[in-house]
């Protein structure tokens, strides 16, 4: 809970319609990881669970501005791929902004596929949805 303040910031900075800091507590008993530099939050991800027991969904990953570009946020998705094996799923489900080409790049750099799209997910877009098979 008292990471929350600081992952916030990262969210704000990084994100046109951040998170709620709600959303947040809502998820604090999710698995995910937070990475540090002398007691500084850089990066997070946070990662749920979906109806379909085999996906788990990348509910939110992001770095702070001053560190991105440093491998921080492949090595996220990197643990997170090796903590949602341990828990038995076979997938990665995620949903990013159709306009933003940056980070499906990024997805796909990753070994995420584009598996469909969601007319008018956000208020403002649609949402590609992404996966990667573990």
């Amino acid at each position: 809970m008292s990471d929350i303040p600081e992952i916030m910031e990262i969210e704000k900075s990084s994100f046109d319609v951040p998170w709620p800091d709600f959303l947040f507590t809502a998820h604090i008993t999710n698995p995910g990881f937070l990475v540090y530099e002398d007691e500084k939050i850089l990066g997070y991800v946070i990662i749920g669970s979906t109806e379909d027991k085999r996906k788990a969904h990348l509910q939110s990953i992001a770095v702070h501005r001053d560190y991105r570009r440093r491998g921080i946020a492949s090595k996220l998705l990197e643990w997170s791929a090796d903590l949602v094996k341990l828990y038995g799923f076979n997938i990665i489900v995620l949903e990013v902004r159709e306009k933003n080409e940056a980070a499906r790049l990024f997805y796909s750099m990753n070994g995420f596929e584009t598996e469909g799209r969601i007319e008018n997910y956000y208020l403002d877009d649609n949402a590609i949805i992404m996966s990667r098979n573990i």
